[in-house]
């Protein structure tokens, strides 16, 4: 049976049954293509909201506060952190969503995420994971503990550093 012979099946008089069913289908794909865009429109006004509710809770309760408050709110730091990421690619993402039928959460960031990041394997992508996780760590310490970790840390890195010139120079 060719296409067109599907369609004016779904709209003759003597179908009606086939055309309430056709009329269901069309009305829920759109449901389905609306739910598509909203999920990531949705995650970037949650971004928006997070990032201005960060800047209060750290200047209102302090830094080590921020991870106790999205527990609270019912949210992991990382679904918290995806949101906000949204939020800071806002405009790429829009003109990604008007061109798109559809689109997760999980494509939005694959979208967004820098092109040197994309190949994670290689000593810069273990790197830049290890960073991030070091900082989400430090940030996680009480404020007391926070400096001192830091420090400690860059001590460490600048021997490092030091370590490595003397190596490459010869």
């Amino acid at each position: 049976m060719s296409t067109d012979n599907t369609v004016s099946l779904t709209s003759t008089k003597g179908n009606a049954e086939l055309g309430e069913l056709a009329a269901k289908v069309k009305s829920l794909h759109a449901a389905v293509v609306d739910a598509g865009k909203n999920v990531v429109r949705k995650a970037i006004d949650a971004g928006v909201v997070l990032i201005e509710a960060k800047r209060e809770v750290v200047k209102q309760v302090g830094h080590g506060h921020w991870l106790k408050w999205l527990k609270d709110c019912g949210l992991s730091d990382r679904t918290a952190e995806v949101y906000m990421t949204c939020a800071r690619n806002r405009q790429k993402l829009e003109a990604i969503i008007a061109a798109a039928a559809n689109m997760t959460l999980s494509a939005a960031l694959r979208e967004i995420k820098p092109t040197s990041d994309r190949a994670e394997d290689g000593a810069m992508g273990k790197y830049e994971k290890a960073r991030i996780a070091l900082i989400k760590k430090l940030s996680a310490l009480a404020p007391d503990d926070i400096e001192e970790a830091a420090e400690r840390t860059v001590r460490e890195l600048q021997a490092v550093v030091a370590a490595v010139r003397p190596a490459k120079a010869a």
